[in-house]
């Protein structure tokens, strides 16, 4: 059976991601997924995505929100999206037992579980919308991509920090460990398993495109259909990795994730703008290329215009 290998930008990805992989929804296709994580060894840093993916060294990528962009801005137009499966921001923010809501956090420190611009962007933009200037926002991103992500609640815990931005299960965690969840507004985002490849791999591989798609679409019609079989797959392959055991967390995951989740994996047009701005914001160069330039789904329009995701969901 042949191998795809699927790299995953965050951690954060694995809820689906995982569940992609282990299933038994790839086998149906003919393939199984290889799946890598950035901070491993096959991608140390984010760096490492673009050179693999050219070199051929794996075949789709879940993120890289932004250099798909700017690799347009400078003539580069090999890299493109084929999907998004959520188009809801997931973060959540946890904060100490004094703290009644967001303007309570105006000067006080909130640790972040990413540097990424589609998480700490975001969150400075939901912070200035609520009045705060520049002066009064105290980010404090992740340096490491192996670290504890539970060191970002328990440092809130400890009174090193009044709030953590942070993603499930970890929420979860806060709440266990006696913080408060602060509700955040809704934002459309380009977030999370944003299924990308190459023109080139796209030209030379067209079945492993629709058969990888059509997985996809099934893998969420099992995420959202068949929730303790998934609860048992994250927990599996997730304890170890996240560094929680309890199945609490996993029911949570599975909960959460299957509302995010698209049944037709296309990007919402807001949600496009919304990562189209935050990078024209950092490179006016950026402004060149036109919001929708990446995005072929042409594939995903094909697959859906065939009736097979009305079928699985007996439409």
């Amino acid at each position: 059976m042949r191998q795809i290998a699927l790299l995953a930008s965050d951690s954060s990805h694995l809820p689906l991601l995982t569940v992609f992989k282990e299933s038994g929804v790839t086998q149906k296709y003919g393939f199984e997924i290889e799946l890598d994580v950035v901070g491993g060894a096959k991608a140390p840093t984010m760096a490492h995505r673009t050179s693999l993916i050219f070199a051929g060294e794996i075949d789709f990528v879940s993120g890289l929100h932004h250099e798909t962009y700017r690799a347009r801005s400078r003539g580069d137009k090999r890299l493109v999206y084929l999907a998004q499966t959520q188009n809801r921001w997931d973060d959540r923010l946890v904060a100490a037992p004094e703290i009644d809501g967001v303007q309570d956090l105006r000067g006080r420190k909130i640790v972040c579980h990413s540097k990424a611009p589609c998480v700490v962007g975001n969150f400075t933009t939901i912070l200035k919308q609520f009045g705060f200037r520049d002066d009064e926002i105290r980010i404090a991103p992740i340096e490491s991509m192996a670290a504890d992500r539970r060191n970002y609640v328990d440092k809130v815990v400890a009174g090193e920090a009044s709030a953590a931005l942070v993603d499930m299960p970890f929420d979860l965690y806060g709440k266990n460990s006696g913080l408060k969840i602060i509700d955040l507004p809704d934002r459309p985002v380009i977030h999370n398993t944003t299924i990308l490849t190459t023109t080139g791999y796209i030209r030379e591989n067209r079945e492993n495109v629709i058969g990888f798609l059509k997985a996809l679409i099934e893998t969420i019609h099992f995420f959202k259909t068949q929730p303790a079989k998934v609860v048992s797959i994250l927990q599996k392959n997730l304890a170890g990795y996240y560094m929680l055991n309890e199945e609490q967390y996993y029911r949570h995951l599975q909960t959460e994730w299957a509302k995010l989740l698209l049944i037709k994996p296309y990007p919402l047009p807001a949600a496009i703008q919304n990562v189209y701005e935050l990078d024209v914001a950092k490179d006016p160069n950026m402004a060149r290329v036109a919001p929708l330039e990446p995005w072929d789904l042409h594939y995903l329009r094909e697959i859906d215009d065939s009736g097979f995701i009305d079928e699985l969901y007996g439409a």
